[in-house]
């Protein structure tokens, strides 16, 4: 199966799922029907071959990485959905268009396809957004993701210019810069990253989990490819903006992190949805952190690193469909699992990947080596009180397929701590 057709399928399965559900149940059912059909054309299409250098202009190819990537991603959302207190048409339809987008995102052959289906991501995510809230903290989302996406879409036309071998000094500062500004805002790192926090603050679990599960890690992987296409000079100010800004974004959404307080239900002001929550506080600026953590692994430029950040990304991916949910009675017991897989306490699967992230910032000296430990301290002890702080159950017992799913989850945490590199190379294949 080609990619284009890959990314059509994505959105045509969730317009289908959104448009054509009439009720809560059937339309559920359908996006989970539609979900696990992505997963499963995901898995084919990585057999397609290696992802193209950016450079090339060869036709989209999904790499393995790529196709691992988005088929756990389709897992997450279809548990996400599943997990979920009610299903709306229109978020399915978001998550179907920003998926085909991200499926273009990381098989794209061409600076010019990647800044295009990047846009097309946070296009998708934000006319969904300014939906359920249209105030100050969607207008910010799509102004400053926005913006990102257009920096990576302005990149492309310097990166021509700027193939190795090329010693135009402005346009390698261009597209070093325009790059590092659209991962540094589509990341949500400081100091563009307010946009998420305030946007997350307002936002239903699913439409929270467009961007967390679905958007930024592919931009993240996304980024090391187009990252490489740069002159030795371009990559290099390109991965030490990553690493600075990340190492602040980390110590900063840990700090956000101890203090954040339980979720509060969204007023009817703010939601006409009875019953919907915001996207758990404490578990927002968690991951947060951890993207910023990946973003840091990305600018060391060492393998190590990138190994800890794809973790880092399988970890979340893990306990985001619950983690994100209010909590309820009947899935007490993994919630607390899944706080602990997040604590980076050994063996969690988050210390693989932080551990990894930390032994490549010390190639970088004492300076990075210090933020990364006061990031990596905070993240710890903010998992821990989010255990202590737990929300008691609120609304009826979570329904069996529901508990079903949240033990499942759980165990697939066991089972990334118990075998971290396994299950990688699983998910990412064995070049990850």
């Amino acid at each position: 199966m080609s990619l284009p057709w890959l990314a059509g399928i994505w959105l045509g399965t969730g317009a289908a799922a959104g448009l054509l559900g009439r009720g809560p149940r059937s339309r559920r059912a359908a996006a989970l029907i539609c979900l696990a059909v992505l997963a499963i054309a995901g898995g084919l299409t990585a057999r397609v071959g290696a992802t193209p250098h950016p450079l090339s202009g060869a036709s989209p190819a999904l790499s393995r990485e790529g196709a691992g990537l988005l088929t756990a991603s389709a897992v997450a959302l279809w548990l996400c959905l599943l997990l979920a207190d009610r299903v709306e048409g229109r978020e399915v339809l978001m998550l179907g268009a920003a998926g085909g987008a991200v499926a273009l995102l990381l098989g794209a052959g061409s600076p010019l396809l990647l800044g295009v289906a990047a846009l097309l991501a946070v296009a998708a995510l934000t006319l969904r957004w300014l939906a359920v809230a249209p105030g100050r903290a969607g207008l910010a989302a799509g102004r400053v993701a926005g913006t990102g996406a257009a920096a990576l879409l302005a990149a492309s036309v310097f990166l021509p210019v700027t193939a190795p071998g090329s010693t135009g000094a402005p346009a390698v500062g261009m597209a070093a810069g325009l790059i590092a500004a659209g991962v540094v805002a589509l990341a949500g790192l400081v100091p563009l990253g307010g946009w998420v926090a305030g946007a997350m603050g307002v936002l239903a679990p699913t439409d929270a989990a467009g961007w967390l599960v679905l958007v930024v890690p592919a931009t993240l992987v996304a980024s090391g490819a187009l990252t490489g296409a740069l002159p030795l000079v371009g990559r290099l100010a390109v991965e030490h903006t990553l690493l600075v800004c990340g190492l602040i974004s980390a110590v900063w959404a840990g700090l956000q992190a101890i203090r954040a307080r339980s979720g509060a239900r969204i007023s009817a002001g703010d939601d006409p949805a009875a019953g919907r929550r915001r996207a758990a506080p404490q578990y927002r600026r968690l991951a947060l952190g951890d993207v910023a953590l990946v973003a840091v692994g990305i600018g060391t430029g060492q393998a190590v690193g990138i190994t800890g950040g794809l973790l880092i990304i399988l970890t979340h991916l893990v306990v985001a469909p619950l983690l994100l949910q209010p909590p309820r009675g009947g899935v007490g017991w993994p919630r607390r699992l899944l706080w602990l897989a997040l604590s980076g306490v050994p063996p969690a699967p988050s210390f693989w990947g932080r551990v990894l992230v930390l032994r490549a910032c010390a190639g970088f000296g004492g300076s990075a080596t210090l933020f990364c430990l006061i990031a990596l301290g905070l993240l710890t002890l903010a998992s821990l009180l989010a255990i202590t702080r737990a929300d008691p159950p609120t609304g009826d017992r979570a329904p069996l397929p529901q508990v079903v799913a949240a033990w499942g989850l759980a165990g697939a945490a066991v089972a990334v701590a118990v075998a971290p590199m396994t299950l990688m190379h699983m998910v990412f294949g064995g070049g990850a």
